[in-house]
């Protein structure tokens, strides 16, 4: 898939049950849809609707995350790569296929490609990076940095309303406004 087909709208706009939803499944993933129109007060047609329209605009997947560590994988790197003008989008759509890859973004900065790999052992990372990395055309220079503790692996950071929220009238100075009753 080419990273011009992930294009989607600048910007979703989520109500305040939509937000709280997606709040609620950050924090449990396997909540049911009966379970979520209870905590949001909604009956569970409004919330299998929500849920079903957040999934299907790809506002939100859900999906089981792990501490490498956890499981055997050894080396996690973060990279950051330098990358030939004219070729980014083909440097990270290589990326992106590559199954040791789980994240690619393009930065600002020193480096123009940002980029999480995660393997098993140190060998696995010297075949990825003097291999599989030495294949792709138009990276120029790349900085691999060892992740050797993870401390926080968090995706539940909360989604703000960027409704403009409405201005108070001034309140003239001087005297207090009359109370009628």
């Amino acid at each position: 898939m080419a990273i011009a087909e992930h294009a989607r709208p600048a910007r979703h706009r989520l109500d305040p049950i939509e937000r709280r939803m997606v709040e609620l499944l950050q924090q449990d993933g396997r909540l049911s849809v009966a379970e979520l129109a209870r905590e949001l007060h909604v009956t569970e047609v409004t919330a299998r609707r929500k849920l079903r329209r957040l999934q299907r605009d790809e506002i939100i997947r859900i999906v089981a995350t792990v501490d490498p560590f956890d499981v055997g994988y050894e080396t996690p790197v973060i990279m950051g790569l330098k990358v030939e003008r004219g070729h980014l989008d083909q440097v990270a759509e290589a990326l992106s296929r590559h199954p040791q890859v789980r994240y690619v973004g393009a930065s600002t900065g020193r480096v123009d490609l940002i980029v999480e790999v995660v393997t098993r052992t140190n060998q696995d990372l010297a075949d990825f990076l003097m291999t599989d990395l030495a294949k792709i055309e138009g990276v120029a220079d790349s900085e691999t940095n060892l992740i050797v503790r993870i401390y926080k692996q968090s995706w539940d950071w909360a989604i703000r309303d960027d409704t403009p929220q409405p201005t108070p009238p001034k309140r003239r100075r001087g005297r207090p406004p009359k109370i009628r009753a």
